[in-house]
């Protein structure tokens, strides 16, 4: 064994580790084994990772038809939030007018259309009051979402006509 000039081996130096640096070691190889499949994105974390709400049911309570230039880039999708019928309203040409009408259940008690649009400056709902709704030019993060108020349609109301426009050209 080598050492140093004038150093003597002392008796507790040995060649075997003690045993507490053992059980160090083997716990930090133990803990750094754990965090194998850890992530440093919270989207991934066990707290943050719930399944998703499964999407609700598609329904056809409502009679809708495309009055657009381009029928064929309006598509629509109902489903319902409680006593509310959501209309998701997804369109191509960001420009588009639609007619509803009920089928042989009526109204819904409640009506609320998503707007799927990149932005939306403009949106009429005509039936028993005119309405006009508009979130600038700016852009969505996420659809726009309108709850028609009460009195927007009625019971007798034959039909309701929406026209949307994303930004003006």
């Amino acid at each position: 064994m080598k050492t140093l000039e004038g150093h003597k081996p002392s008796p507790k130096c040995a060649t075997r580790p003690a045993p507490g640096r053992v059980l160090a070691t083997f716990l930090l190889a133990l803990a750094m084994a754990g965090c194998a499949n850890w992530s440093w994105n919270p989207a991934k974390w066990s707290l943050f990772n719930e399944d998703p709400a499964p999407a609700p049911p598609v329904v056809e309570m409502l009679a809708i038809e495309s009055l657009s230039s381009n029928p064929a880039a309006d598509r629509f999708s109902q489903s319902w939030d409680g006593v509310r019928l959501v209309i998701d309203i997804r369109s191509d040409t960001g420009i588009g007018h639609a007619v509803l009408k009920p089928r042989n259940d009526g109204w819904p008690l409640r009506l609320a259309f998503r707007l799927h649009l990149p932005a939306l400056e403009a949106f009429e709902v005509r039936s028993a009051q005119t309405l006009r709704f508009g979130l600038g030019h700016e852009p969505l993060t996420e659809p726009a979402f309108i709850d028609l108020p009460p009195g927007a349609y009625t019971k007798d109301s034959p039909q309701i006509e929406i026209q949307w426009v994303d930004r003006y050209r």
